[in-house]
């Protein structure tokens, strides 16, 4: 069984996650998560980042697959547009992580357009497609 864990506790341990998997670059200590547990060992995390009041950027990985069901969908989303109260959530991907891509696709994310050597990975530079969701977009409220 796979639970969603929100405490302090999971809050490093979540960004140690989703940072190498998602490339996720300028997060400071202003950021909230969750994080995706089975067995006491963390399996899918998302962070949410650089919030101004109507946008919040969402940086998710997932090993398990099966980590992100309908019902984990849905709390993202509520805490994103119910919560922060925010209009849009922003998310990034690089052109070549096809799943990543089905993944956003999946959830109703619009794909906004490409930026251009954008994300720092070993020292390389490639190219970042961006991907946008409104509120009343969103069939998982």
């Amino acid at each position: 069984m796979i639970i969603a864990r929100t405490d302090l506790a999971s809050k490093k341990e979540t960004l140690k996650f989703v940072t190498p998997r998602a490339i996720i670059q300028g997060v400071n200590d202003q950021y909230s998560h969750i994080g995706y547990y089975q067995n006491d060992k963390i399996v899918g995390g998302v962070i949410f980042s650089h919030y101004d009041g109507h946008n919040i950027w969402m940086h998710l990985a997932l090993d398990n697959p099966r980590a992100m069901r309908k019902s984990y969908a849905k709390q993202v989303f509520e805490y994103c547009f119910y919560k922060c109260k925010c209009v849009r959530i922003t998310a990034m991907t690089k052109p070549t992580n096809a799943r990543c891509i089905k993944l956003i696709e999946s959830a109703g994310f619009k794909k906004e357009g490409r930026i251009r050597k954008v994300i720092k990975e070993n020292l390389q530079y490639s190219d970042g497609l961006i991907y946008g969701l409104l509120r009343k977009e969103c069939r998982y409220l």
